[in-house]
């Protein structure tokens, strides 16, 4: 008997630990409550310090209209170390239906080309303004500055020639929504000193020339075009051509064959020089 009371009462004695071991002022089960409590709070706290992806960068529109920066004009003619690319460059805009058949072809191929158009053929680029723009904001077209009246620069003057200009930048951005600058084509290819400052004034710091042509300032046949584009389609080239024929506008699908037969690629002027 002495021994089963003294195993009883050291059984009373043993202290059995609690989770968490309570001070000695908190009572059983506290611990425990505020560990359930404390999960939450944790998680919340690891949830708040989720790093947040950092901001994409934001490409502007090509084109987009911004306040005019004058520069010095240079003039190209060529992009040698372009690779197999070649531009495909349009003037003008004497013929309405040409000028919706050349976009027609650049919609429904993909080829890439630039324009050129003079704010005084308006009734052949109005009614496809909207379709201009959609080729320009997707990289597939660039646009650039031919003067309003196609007049010869050097014979107008600087001045002449300058608010002429300025008058065809105006023209571009109230039909496309964007600006021609900074690409120039002289008319018929004429300019001098006055010219080149003039045109740096107004922002116009890249003056496109031509180093191809398929001569259809003239009314010419397909078979001559398309003989012109095998001769003078080389890599970095720049081919002139002019939205002023029908020939012209219907000979683009055969003119796309061509260049893939040569492994050329049609580019826009700013993809050409790798420059915006």
């Amino acid at each position: 008997m002495g021994a089963v009371v003294v195993v009883a009462v050291l059984a009373a004695l043993v202290v059995i630990p609690r989770l968490g071991s309570p001070g000695e002022d908190e009572p059983a089960g506290t611990v425990v409550a505020n560990q359930t409590a404390e999960a939450p709070k944790q998680e919340a706290a690891a949830e708040q310090k989720t790093v947040a992806p950092a901001p994409q960068q934001i490409t502007p529109p090509p084109q987009q209209i911004t306040p005019l920066v004058p520069g010095t004009a240079k003039v190209i003619t060529e992009a040698p170390a372009a690779g197999n690319k070649v531009a495909l460059t349009f003037d003008d805009g004497t013929c309405p239906s040409c000028v919706a058949q050349i976009v027609d072809f650049l919609e429904q191929s993909g080829a890439h080309a630039t324009f050129f158009p003079n704010g005084i053929y308006g009734s052949s680029w109005d009614p496809q303004a909207k379709r201009i723009r959609a080729l320009v904001e997707n990289g597939q077209l660039t646009l650039g500055n031919h003067t309003f009246s196609h007049g010869t620069s050097t014979q107008i003057g600087p001045a002449a020639f300058g608010a002429d200009l300025q008058r065809n930048e105006d023209w571009i951005e109230k039909t496309f929504k964007i600006t021609g600058r900074p690409w120039f084509r002289p008319p018929y290819g004429d300019f001098d000193s006055g010219t080149l400052a003039a045109a740096g004034e107004a922002g116009y710091t890249r003056v496109i020339m031509w180093s191809g042509t398929v001569a259809d300032s003239d009314l010419r046949t397909e078979p001559y075009l398309l003989n012109a584009i095998r001769y003078w389609a080389k890599p970095g080239r720049i081919i002139l051509m002019h939205a002023n024929y029908p020939p012209t506008a219907k000979a683009l699908p055969e003119i796309l064959k061509i260049l893939q037969r040569k492994k050329l690629e049609p580019v826009t002027i700013s993809e050409l020089l790798g420059d915006n």
